[in-house]
C-alpha cells in the first residue's frame, strides 16, 4: 500500500466530509510505529477548508511536553473557532509503540502517569486565562507559566479519554468530557459506559457532562465478502496483523449498509452518542478515501440519522 498524494489533500477530503453531512473529522497520532500525518497539522489544514464540522484527535499520545501541547491545542481551537475536541490516550500496547516512545526518549511504562499530569497541566493553563500557573508533579513541574492565546472555548477544548481500564473508567466519569474507546462489541461498550456514568453521577456531574463516543472501523460494500476483503487488506498493511487479531482489540465491521447500520445501532442502544468511524480502504490514496467518504455518506448515514 502506498500513501500517494493523500497527505497533500487532507483539507480537500475534510471539505468533502463536511459537504457530505458528516458531523466531525478525526486524525490519529503515530509518527513512527504506524507513520501518518501529524494530527494537529492535519486538523489545522482541515480547519481552513471547513466551517461547521467538528475536529477531533483520535488520539493524542503523551509524547509532547504539556506546555507545548496546551499551546498547540489552544492555537488550533482558535484557528477552528472553537470546533476542537482533544481525544487523549496512552498508545496501543505493542513492541512497535514501545520503540516509538523509546525513540522519543520516553519510558513507555510511565505513560499513564505522564498522560494524567499532562491533562491536569493543560486544564490549569487554559482555565488560568493567561495568568501564571505552577504545578508540582512526578513527571512535570511548572513555575509561573503563563500561556497565551487562550482557547476559543472557555476552559479549553473538551477532553475525551480512550481507555477502558477500571481506573480510567472512573476518571472518565469524574474528570473528562467524553469517553471514546474502541470497544470490540456493543455489549462491552455498554458495560464500560455504565461504569463511566456511575462515576459521573457519584461526582455529581450533570448527565450531559460526559459524551459517550466510540471509535469503530467500518467498510460498506455491495456484499459482506467485498467489505471483509477491504478490511483484511487494510489491517494487514497498516498494522501488519491479521484482521482476526485486530478484532480482539477494536470494533470492526464490514458488510452492506444495512448490516453495518444494524451493528452500529447496537452501540447506540448501549449508550454511544458520537460514532467515530474509521473508513478502511484497499489503498491509501486520495481517490480511495474520497470514494469511501462519499459512499459511506450516501449509503450508511441515512440509515443512522434517525438514531
Amino acid at each position: 500500500m502506498t500513501i500517494g498524494p493523500y497527505p497533500a489533500n487532507l483539507a480537500s477530503i475534510a471539505g468533502l466530509a463536511e459537504d457530505c453531512g458528516f458531523d466531525s473529522v478525526w486524525a490519529g497520532e503515530s509518527p513512527l510505529a504506524r507513520s501518518r500525518m501529524n494530527p494537529l497539522l492535519a486538523l489545522t489544514a482541515a480547519a481552513t477548508a471547513t466551517e461547521r464540522i467538528q475536529l477531533g484527535t483520535a488520539v493524542l499520545m503523551p509524547l509532547r511536553p504539556p506546555v507545548h501541547l496546551a499551546h498547540e491545542l489552544a492555537c488550533l481551537d482558535r484557528i477552528s473557532n472553537g470546533r476542537l475536541v482533544a481525544g487523549i490516550g496512552s498508545g496501543f500496547a505493542s513492541p512497535a509503540t514501545e520503540r516509538e516512545f523509546a525513540n522519543y526518549g520516553l519510558d513507555f511504562t510511565t505513560r499513564f502517569g505522564r498522560m494524567r499530569e499532562t491533562v491536569e497541566i493543560c486544564q490549569a493553563l487554559w482555565t488560568a486565562q493567561g495568568g501564571p500557573v505552577s504545578y508540582e508533579g512526578t513527571h512535570f513541574q511548572l513555575k509561573d507559566a503563563a500561556l497565551l492565546p487562550n482557547p476559543a472555548q472557555p476552559g479549553g477544548p473538551p477532553l475525551w479519554i480512550a481507555h477502558s481500564g477500571p481506573k480510567m473508567l472512573q476518571r472518565a466519569g469524574r474528570q473528562f468530557d467524553g469517553w471514546m474507546p474502541t470497544s470490540t462489541t456493543p455489549e462491552k461498550y455498554g458495560e464500560g459506559w455504565q461504569q463511566v456514568a456511575a462515576a459521573r453521577d457519584e461526582a455529581r456531574r450533570p448527565s450531559t457532562a460526559v459524551t459517550g463516543a466510540v471509535y469503530l472501523s467500518v467498510a460498506v460494500d455491495q456484499t459482506q465478502q467485498k467489505a471483509e476483503d477491504t478490511l483484511w487488506s487494510y489491517f494487514r498493511a497498516y498494522y501488519g496483523l491479521p484482521l482476526t487479531t485486530m478484532r480482539t482489540t477494536q470494533g470492526i465491521c464490514g458488510g452492506t449498509p444495512e448490516q453495518v447500520a444494524d451493528w452500529l445501532t447496537q452501540y447506540v442502544k448501549n449508550g454511544a452518542r458520537h460514532l467515530i468511524l474509521r473508513l478502511p480502504t484497499s489503498e491509501l490514496t486520495e481517490r480511495k478515501y474520497r470514494d469511501a467518504v462519499q459512499r459511506t455518506a450516501d449509503e450508511l448515514l441515512p440509515l443512522l440519522r434517525g438514531l
